[in-house]
Order: C-alpha cells, then structure tokens, then sequence
C-alpha cells in the first residue's frame, strides 16, 4: 500500500522551488559599493531612484531547555516593547517599523543536544508564522531573532550544513559537536528543512519563513547577525537562489559568522565588533542603504 501521507514541508518546498525574478539591474556608472547597493534596491523593488519607505524590522523571540537564564527573552520582549532596548531607540531613528513576535516563549523547545528542537508540523507552522512579518508589506525587512545564546543554535545548523569541525563554527563546540551527533544518529541526514527541525530553534524557522516570504513578495532583506543568517543558510540550500534578495548588514565577531557569509556568497555591509542579535546590525545597516539612495 503506498504511504499518501505528505509532509508539513510539502507546501515550503512549493513555495522555494520557483521564485520570482528581479526586474532588471541598473547598469553601474560608479560610486562604488553605494551604487551597488542601490542598483539591488531598483532590481528587487522596481523603484526608479530606489527608496525606502516602509522599512521594518522583524525580530522572533524563542527560548531553549536549559540555554540562558530562566526568563531572559520576555524580559528582552519587555524592554523591546517599552522602547528601552538599543534597537528601539535606533529603529525610531531610522523611521523603521519594529515588530516582536513571541513562539512560545513560556514553552520553552527542547535542548538540541537531548532532543530535536521541533516536529515537521512546528517547524513547518513557525515558518509559516514567521511570514506574517509580511503582511504590511515592508519595502525592506531586516529579520533578527531574541534568543539566549543564539551563536550556538547557529553554528550547529552550519555544522550540519557545510561540516568541518564544531570549532570552525562556535567558540563553544562541545555541546554544537553533541547536537549535530545526536541529530545524525536519529537519520538527520542533508535535507536542510530535517536539519532545521533537529537544530533550529523556534526563531530560526520563523526567520527563515520571513526571507522566503519576503523573497516571492521581492521584498530586500538585510540579513541581521550570525543567527538570521544561518537561517538565510537553509532557505538557500532549499533554493540557491531564494536569498539572492538577501545583504548581510553586518559580520559579528562570533567564530563562524564571517565563514558563514562566505559560504552564503555575501559581503557584509558593516562590521562592527557587536555580537548583538537583536536587529542592531540590521538597523545599522539600514541607515547604509539610505545613504545609497541618495548617492546614486
């Protein structure tokens, strides 16, 4: 008898397999890695001159079993909300929207060295999810997550991914190495939409639903920090081309993010010595793209 069955995945693999294109690319006269910015604004959002106007920043809250202290990302969710945080203060600055959005913070997901983080129906549901950051339709959307040591969720996912040693990836390999061990053990295997549910917390498949969202809507996205990235990795080994709508804001000084961008093929915008994940890259970057605008 054959298996009917269809995977929660089905509809993700669906919506990756034949994205839209960008309109054309200004030819470049000069000016630089400016002028390259905004001839990537003018392909992907059809604006001559580019701008941006409705910019927003998207950031997912998610927690772990046993990773940070008990109740750190509500009171990060708390502090975002009041506008105490460093990206509150630099979203306003920049005229950008900033949307939190809470998986389940309370109902913490399993550690990844114990246990797979999600099942295909969570993980296919918080991708989902994560696409809602879509709905006002942004003109560019810079995607971060709120999560307690999100290096390690990352480095492990890149580990799965690219292999090498868990050191390449994370300054902290032991428990990423026991991850990743764990996961292969269960049948993990290449599929990078098994390796997101075995690794990936909660914020990394609501990330990574909000770049393939925002890549069939040709939204641009600025990729925010190690984790957001390592989330633009999965959607890009679904689809090589899903992130070609994606600039990495900024490179982090955690071990494996700038690895990780050359993997990705993306040049950072910034670099500015800040491990931050909480949209501060993004934003930062943000005020870079305005200035291409100008500068064209």
């Amino acid at each position: 008898m054959t298996d009917q069955t269809v995977s929660p995945f089905a509809d993700i693999r669906q919506l990756a397999s034949s994205p839209p294109q960008p309109g054309p690319t200004p030819a470049l006269e000069q000016g630089g890695r400016l002028a390259e910015i905004a001839a990537w604004l003018t392909a992907w959002t059809g604006k001559t001159p580019p701008a941006v106007n409705r910019p927003v920043v998207a950031l997912y809250a998610g927690a772990r079993q046993g990773v940070g202290p008990r109740g750190w990302a509500r009171e990060r969710l708390e502090a975002i909300a009041a506008g105490g945080a460093t990206v509150s203060r630099l979203a306003g600055v920049q005229g950008a929207g900033l949307e939190a959005f809470d998986l389940a913070i309370d109902r913490p997901s399993p550690d990844m060295v114990s246990k797979a983080s999600m099942s295909e129906k969570e993980a296919a549901a918080t991708m989902a999810f994560g696409m809602e950051a879509l709905a006002k339709q942004p003109d560019l959307l810079i995607p971060g997550v709120i999560a307690a040591e999100p290096a390690r969720t990352a480095a492990a996912v890149c580990l799965a991914l690219f292999g090498g040693e868990a050191s390449d990836w994370s300054s902290d390999p032991e428990p990423v190495a026991a991850a990743v061990a764990r996961a292969r053990e269960e049948g993990m295997g290449d599929d990078p939409l098994e390796i997101l549910r075995q690794l990936g917390g909660r914020e990394t498949a609501a990330v990574a639903g909000a770049i393939l969202a925002a890549r069939v809507q040709k939204t641009p996205v600025l990729l925010d920090g190690y984790a957001a990235c390592a989330a633009a990795a999965i959607v890009q080994a679904v689809e090589p081309t899903a992130i070609d709508h994606c600039l990495a804001a900024h490179v982090s000084p955690a071990r494996g993010h700038a690895k990780l961008l050359e993997k990705l093929g993306k040049q950072p915008l910034l670099s500015l010595g800040a491990e931050d994940e909480e949209g501060v890259g993004g934003v930062s970057a943000l005020a870079l793209v305005k200035l291409a605008c100008e500068a064209r």
